[in-house]
């Protein structure tokens, strides 16, 4: 009887261990799309908003998002690594529909020097659109507390 609590026990422990574990893998993150003109020249032709959020379960990332009212259909989304605030080179790509407003998701996996980029700050989702193929929505994935 005194085995069967000691086991009953153990095991409560070790579910209770399990489930705190998978929940600090899961993170999420999210951000605010705006215009951001690439220069002078599209300064007057970027518009539109949306929101993007991801969630990290392991070491897959599933970004979700949507916006609207842009200048043209979207081509194109990529998610981007850089010191925030500035531009920096293509990460990986998003597929997004073609479409002034629309949703959109898809997951990328990641390894350990990108999680260390993506929990640092150090990614942001850009949206490409036919007039605007440099880009015209971008926005940080900020981690959520």
């Amino acid at each position: 009887m005194v085995f069967n609590r000691v086991v009953a026990v153990t095991c409560a422990a070790l579910m209770v261990a399990a489930l705190v574990v998978v929940g600090a893998q899961r993170q999420g993150f999210q951000g605010r799309l705006s215009p951001l003109p690439v220069d002078a020249r599209t300064a007057g032709t970027i518009t539109g908003e949306g929101v993007v959020r991801a969630e990290l379960n392991g070491t897959e990332l599933t970004i979700r998002g949507s916006f609207e009212g842009m200048s043209s259909a979207a081509i194109g989304a990529h998610v981007h690594r850089a010191q925030p605030g500035t531009p920096g080179p293509v990460a990986f790509a998003i597929d997004v529909p073609t479409v002034v407003e629309g949703e959109f998701e898809d997951i990328v996996t990641l390894d350990e020097s990108e999680l260390r980029e993506l929990r640092g700050g150090f990614y942001y989702l850009q949206i490409h659109t036919e007039n605007n193929p440099g880009g015209e929505l971008r926005g940080w994935l900020w981690p959520q507390e």
